[in-house]
């Protein structure tokens, strides 16, 4: 069985919860950060409980590309989703071979899924109500609809019991420990072709759309302004100085919503070239986010 994820991160974790093993997690070297108390050998053990999943971690692929950003009339290798990526994630600095890299993974991922259907193995999508997790899984059933395949998937619930008193949380499948992916596998059901149908129509307005952003309104997969979400932003900004990092990471603390970090700073960035924000020092010149900002009196 081949297993789809719409994240790096996710991929990494499920590519660990194929084969989880937690002697092999409890044998590595544990870091304590802070002055709390080192966890006794029973918490410890604890927090690494769980099951495999089972098979062989080769078979896990990332279909990512940042599908809710920008540009998707194009081709998912096209200089506009490069050029997406380097938009996004321009406070970052990479080498030209680093994003032919990041691409060619991509695409050798999607070549993956692609001969899998093509050959009848079964596909399982792990998908979040996140937008690039939705947009994602309505580009795989468009790519995949003229292929007759064998296609499950398991949608991330909003919260989830974790004990008899205690419910947690999540926005992506990223947030889930390796050792505990097995406990969703009872929410899995096979996709029908009529829901395939529906998701590749649905992909094929918005890339007739093409709008800049894409976001989840009411569980609605839509076509946005790349405006969108600077009312969220404005709303978390300080009165007094800030550091754009802290700004950043309380908007991503309140608002739980898959919307990424490099979003957030691109339009921060744009508010401080629209004189809405202006940069009034610099706490850390090595970090992307590291300006020290406040409102402009305007």
């Amino acid at each position: 069985m081949l297993e789809v994820v719409f994240s790096d991160s996710a991929k990494g974790a499920m590519k660990m919860a194929k084969n989880y093993n937690k002697y092999n997690m409890l044998s590595g070297a544990i870091g304590y950060i802070g002055k709390g108390k080192k966890l006794s050998k029973i918490e410890l053990k604890s927090q690494f409980e769980g099951e495999a999943l089972g098979g062989n971690s080769k078979d896990v692929v990332c279909i990512g590309f940042n599908l809710d950003i920008g540009d998707i009339a194009r081709g998912i290798d096209s200089e506009a989703r490069k050029n997406v990526f380097l938009k996004v994630l321009g406070s970052v600095t990479f080498e030209d071979n680093e994003i032919e890299q990041y691409f060619n993974s991509q695409l050798e991922d999607l070549e993956k899924l692609l001969t899998a259907a093509r050959n009848g193995e079964a596909i399982r999508v792990w998908r979040s109500n996140t937008p690039f997790s939705a947009c994602a899984f309505a580009f795989l059933c468009d790519t995949l609809r003229n292929i007759e395949c064998k296609i499950s998937t398991i949608t991330l619930p909003e919260y989830w019991e974790i004990s008899d008193n205690t419910i947690q949380s999540y926005t992506d499948w990223a947030e889930i420990s390796p050792g505990q992916y097995y406990r969703f596998l009872s929410l899995e059901y096979e996709i029908t072709n009529n829901e395939k149908r529906m998701q590749s129509t649905l992909w094929n307005e918005l890339r007739a759309e093409n709008a800049p952003l894409r976001a989840l309104v009411n569980g609605k997969l839509i076509s946005v302004p790349e405006d969108f979400y600077d009312h969220i932003i404005i709303k978390n900004i300080p009165e007094q100085e800030f550091v754009m990092a802290k700004l950043i990471g309380a908007i991503l603390g309140k608002h739980p919503l898959g919307v990424g970090d490099g979003w957030y700073a691109l339009r921060i960035k744009k508010m401080i070239a629209d004189g809405i924000l202006e940069i009034v020092g610099d706490k850390d010149a090595s970090h992307p986010y590291g300006k020290i900002l406040k409102k402009a009196n305007l």
